[in-house]
């Protein structure tokens, strides 16, 4: 399982900084396509890559950036999508300002479903470091990595 949160959580960074993966849908199982067209009616611009034993969808759904995991069973394992930082929920940008005051916030976060739990990925910087934080839904905030300008 920690190789999974492991994965899924480059999954979701990767959907923040980068685009689409490559597209290959011959790479993936009827079970895993049939159970991502039930879960995500209207998905567009649809692109798969296999990492093990996972399969990574990346798609657009109501203009939203979306990746979504599975496993060979065709199990949804989690879900992530890019928001505007002004989406956050009051309690993260709070608990953020009030934490890392004379920081400013990048314009997007990503937000992480796993396991049921939310989790919000932001980054933030000063005149001297970059950090980016994982964020729980209830505020709580932990520094995933720093960086010097």
């Amino acid at each position: 399982m920690k190789k999974l949160k492991t994965f899924f959580a480059a999954a979701a960074l990767l959907l923040a900084t980068s685009a689409f993966a490559s597209p290959d849908p011959d790479n993936v199982s009827e079970k895993v396509k049939k159970e991502f067209e039930k879960n995500f009616t209207g998905a567009q611009q649809v692109n798969w890559k296999k990492i093990d034993d996972f399969y990574f969808a990346f798609f657009k759904l109501n203009e939203s950036e979306v990746t979504a995991a599975y496993n060979e069973g065709g199990e949804m394992l989690g879900i992530s999508r890019i928001i505007n930082i002004k989406q956050l929920p009051l309690n993260v940008t709070l608990a953020i300002t009030a934490k890392y005051a004379g920081y400013t916030f990048a314009k997007n976060a990503t937000e992480l479903n796993f396991e049921g739990q939310t989790s919000y990925y932001v980054n933030i910087e000063n005149s001297k470091k970059n950090i980016k934080l994982k964020c729980t839904s209830y505020g709580e905030i932990y520094v995933d990595s720093k960086t010097k300008k």
